[in-house]
């Protein structure tokens, strides 16, 4: 009895870590450890919507395939700026090939930090640019 009250009280622990990510208004539901965004989501979410999800789900990383996003440019750079300092928790981002796991309070991120994560991307014309947000960024904070 006593193991299986344990067992009730940790599943119930992990449940509430593993908040759904909803992304922005229109996207589906997903759980954490599966979220994933596409190439087709984020051209239609944008930068800066995408922050917004980031912000949302502090608890894991979300997953993005390394992609083009040509389709963004100076205009979203010039509003990816305004986030550039907040330092609100994140969700860290991460690419499927990672060998970095993500997860946990060392990788927790900010807005800011994903904010010039998002810049360094679209000037580079691909992202993520890094395996993960978190771990080897290739700019100066």
């Amino acid at each position: 009895m006593k193991n299986a009250l344990l067992m009730l009280l940790a599943g119930f622990v992990l449940a509430g870590c593993g908040s759904v990510w909803k992304g922005p208004e229109a996207a589906p539901v997903r759980k954490p450890d599966n979220a994933s965004v596409t190439s087709q989501e984020l051209k239609t979410w944008g930068p800066v919507n995408l922050l917004q999800g980031l912000k949302s789900h502090c608890c894991n990383g979300v997953m993005i395939e390394k992609t083009a996003v040509t389709f963004w440019g100076e205009a979203e750079i010039a509003e990816l700026q305004k986030y550039v300092d907040d330092t609100t928790p994140s969700a860290p981002v991460y690419r499927p090939s990672s060998a970095v796991m993500c997860h946990g309070p060392k990788y927790v991120s900010s807005v800011g930090r994903e904010a010039r994560h998002l810049i360094e991307g679209i000037k580079k014309g691909t992202y993520p640019v890094s395996q993960c947000s978190t771990y080897d960024l290739q700019f100066s904070e």
